[in-house]
């Protein structure tokens, strides 16, 4: 059954939010934006996707004069608010106010993490590479290791992306997502009846490499980017768009 969500507006494009993140509108920018709009992809124009950001952050209150986008390619990496880098990376962290970020998906798991006490917080890019890397779990270990976040206290979206519904991979790459959690359920991995190929949820391995830091706040948008053709993008089903997750610290 296609794993949907209630979008908080669909014009000029789709953007969901967070429950658990609403309850902070004076202190954070957040979201994740869908359809019709594309913000990049080999098949968008850049001065369209400036156009597109632009667009975005004039309907959000997103600061664009500080808007930071990393250097995607599926590491583990990640930087620091908007300090120039020359590496890739998959994630920023923000501990300043007034620097927006954003990241790029279209099937892969985008996070949001913010601290409310410490008021940082940050924006991943998991596709499964980022995930068997643990890439969320160590942006988090980050946060309370160098940024003296609380596990108690930090709140985690893991918003629109392909859902284990859909997800179906080898199973060289489930093995390999597998590793990154304490215990692989047996509700995270479904045979097809056609090839008995695994299915994998990149969201629940997320959530629970969070679980396992001591992370209990944890909200899963269900939106699947394949099953909702008509709000997300999806390369998967062959569409160059893509979709962002968004994030910035106001002042307080």
């Amino acid at each position: 059954m296609p794993k949907t969500a209630v979008p908080v507006f669909t014009e000029p494009f789709v953007l969901y939010q967070s429950a658990l993140l609403n309850t902070y509108t004076e202190r954070v920018i957040h979201g994740f934006t869908g359809k019709p709009i594309t913000l990049g992809g080999q098949a968008c124009p850049p001065e369209q996707a400036r156009a597109n950001r632009a667009l975005v952050c004039q309907h959000t209150g997103l600061s664009l004069n500080r808007l930071t986008l990393p250097r995607q390619t599926h590491t583990d990496q990640f930087r620091l608010n908007d300090t120039p880098c020359e590496r890739e990376t998959d994630a920023v962290i923000l501990t300043e106010t007034g620097v927006a970020a954003m990241v790029q998906v279209a099937d892969c798991v985008p996070v949001i993490l913010y601290e409310p006490v410490r008021h940082i917080g940050a924006v991943i890019h998991a596709g499964w590479r980022g995930t068997a890397q643990s890439i969320t779990a160590k942006v988090a270990q980050t946060l309370f290791e160098q940024h003296q976040a609380s596990p108690k206290h930090l709140l985690a979206v893991i918003g629109p992306s392909i859902g284990g519904c859909c997800y179906e991979v080898s199973p060289e790459v489930a093995e390999q997502v597998s590793q990154t959690i304490p215990q692989a359920t047996a509700s995270l991995y479904t045979s097809l009846s056609v090839n008995d190929k695994p299915k994998i949820d990149l969201k629940q391995v997320n959530a629970l490499q969070l679980e396992a830091l001591g992370v209990s706040q944890v909200e899963i948008i269900p939106a699947c980017t394949l099953c909702d053709s008509e709000r997300l993008w999806s390369h998967r089903r062959g569409e160059p768009g893509r979709q962002v997750a968004l994030l910035e610290l106001k002042p307080q």
